[in-house]
């Protein structure tokens, strides 16, 4: 029996991964705030995507950079712009959770400590704990922040818990790998410390110039006006 192989990304007006099950419209929406994100038009049957749904994009366009326009577009974005995913970050002092599509109240995003650690579950990868469908993920403060290799990237619970799997955040540390070639390493997580009461915020990919290095950034207000995403279709 033949190996299996992982089916080709295509890029045209839509981008398809196959392998992740998702698809894409190659038009970048933005630049808005996370409410306005949340409910633009990113064309029939599209959404924002979830951080987890946004690492397969990153990914396979910065394999795809050399070759194909829509890749290029994204690449573009995450340089100059950022890309942002509908998750939210809960910052308590005991650690942090995460939330893909978080409630919005007034549109501002809700989301209480409590409430969502009732939703965890038993299943746990590398000390984060996910509720059962796993659109929820707390993790304490034991990961490193600011600048790390793909290596350590690929392993911090901070991650993990921001982009939904141990296997995205091991994604994301082969993007670094494949984007260092040019100009995206090492790489730096921005995240919150310190804290000692609930702060909400929401989080992007980007390449930061001034330091001509890839972020991830969990510290971001959700009020920001210049946010961009990509449309995912609805399963």
């Amino acid at each position: 029996m033949e190996n299996a192989t992982e089916a080709e990304p295509r890029f045209e007006e839509l981008i398809d991964l196959p392998d992740a099950g998702l698809r894409f419209n190659a038009q970048r929406v933005g630049p808005m705030n996370f409410n306005e994100l949340r409910n633009a038009d990113y064309g029939k049957g599209f959404r924002i995507p979830t951080m987890p749904e946004l690492v397969p994009l990153i990914y396979v366009s910065l394999e795809n950079k050399k070759k194909y326009k829509a890749a290029k577009n994204v690449v573009r974005t995450l340089r100059n712009h950022g890309i942002t995913g509908n998750t939210g970050v809960l910052y308590v002092p005991e650690g942090i959770f995460v939330q893909d599509n978080p409630k919005l109240k007034d549109g501002k995003i809700s989301m209480n400590q409590k409430t969502l650690e009732k939703k965890l579950g038993s299943y746990e990868e590398k000390g984060v704990v996910f509720s059962n469908n796993k659109t929820i993920r707390f993790t304490p403060y034991n990961y490193k922040r600011e600048e790390q290799t793909p290596l350590e990237l690929s392993r911090n619970t901070g991650i993990i818990a921001l982009t939904g799997s141990e296997e995205n955040a091991e994604k994301l540390a082969k993007a670094s790998n494949i984007a260092s070639e040019v100009y995206f390493w090492p790489w730096d997580f921005w995240i919150l410390e310190d804290i000692d009461s609930s702060i909400i915020s929401v989080a992007d990919l980007r390449w930061t110039k001034l330091l001509n290095r890839f972020n991830v950034n969990a510290d971001n207000s959700e009020y920001g006006k210049g946010k961009y995403s990509f449309g995912v279709l609805e399963k």
